[in-house]
């Protein structure tokens, strides 16, 4: 029997050292590790080749890190394919000693809730975070019109929702609306209080150029740069587009830190910007923006 373990980063390979430091050899954890570059199909992919060569029937679970960041959102594809695998969030160095001394998972997750413990630590209330800068434009709603392939995954989710203070997360994309699997996972990854719009180019722009989300603070979210010049072709008024993550794929070239772009989809990003709409580099919130064109010039 083994387990996959999965995480942002070198996380999970650091909780295999950790454990294995202390009870010992852990060779039931098969390791995945998502770094910036990578897709969510690409973390799929490995989850795959894992299975594949340890057999399906031996798999128990694949833990990862966080629930909605990359790694989590690839294995309910991954779910859907193996149902007999089962998919846990929260991955720690506790859960994974339970595992290694031969506790049942149920068990370990059990345990895992129990580790947490504080002293000294004040009951005051945290102090809310100042939402950005960014406003609705005109009466669309509108705060942050971002491109990331990986769509709502762990930046998303935990750093710009808060952040920009979101109270509607809307992806537009027509391909997903015929995918369940790829529907689920959305609704699996959205934060808590958040509502969810899956809607085409063409519904998008109809009720954001009608003003049905007035009075919200609406996320756009997108994976490719021909929908944002469709969007913006049917209408729909923003400021300024920022460019997140496009990862590594055939025909791309690097352009900076965690986007590859083909020529099309440069061409696609000049002519956004001859439109008179900005559009810039930004990773997470905090990041200085940069603007794109910087970068292909």
């Amino acid at each position: 029997m083994y387990y996959i373990i999965a995480s942002h980063g070198e996380y999970a390979v650091a909780c295999k050292k950790s454990c294995e430091m202390i009870t010992g050899a852990a060779p039931q954890f098969s390791v995945v590790t998502f770094t910036e570059e990578m897709t969510k199909e690409s973390v799929e992919n490995a989850y795959r080749e894992i299975i594949a060569e340890k057999g399906e029937e031996q798999c128990l679970a694949i833990i990862s890190d966080i629930k909605g960041g990359t790694p989590y959102n690839a294995a309910i594809t991954i779910r859907h394919e193996y149902p007999t695998i089962a998919l846990v969030s929260g991955l720690c160095l506790g859960m994974m000693i339970a595992l290694n001394i031969g506790d049942t998972l149920e068990s370990a997750i059990e345990q895992s809730r129990e580790i947490i413990t504080g002293e000294g630590v004040s009951a005051a209330k945290q102090p809310k975070e100042a939402v950005g800068s960014a406003e609705p434009v005109e009466n669309n709603g509108i705060v942050n019109f971002r491109l990331d392939e990986r769509l709502i995954h762990g930046q998303v989710a935990t750093y710009w929702t808060r952040t920009l203070g979101v109270t509607r997360i809307m992806i537009v994309d027509n391909d997903i609306l015929s995918d369940e699997i790829s529907k689920k996972a959305l609704q699996a990854a959205v934060p808590s209080g958040i509502r969810l719009s899956v809607l085409s180019v063409a519904s998008a722009a109809r009720k954001l150029n009608k003003g049905a989300y007035t009075g919200q603070r609406v996320f756009l979210i997108v994976r490719r740069t021909n929908i944002i010049r469709e969007l913006l072709e049917a209408g729909v008024k923003v400021k300024e587009v920022n460019i997140g993550n496009m990862g590594v794929k055939n025909g791309r070239k690097q352009i900076f830190k965690s986007v590859y772009c083909t020529k099309e989809e440069i061409k696609d990003i000049q002519d956004i910007e001859k439109s008179g709409v900005l559009v810039y580099a930004q990773m997470v919130p905090n990041d200085d923006k940069k603007k794109f064109t910087s970068f292909i010039n």
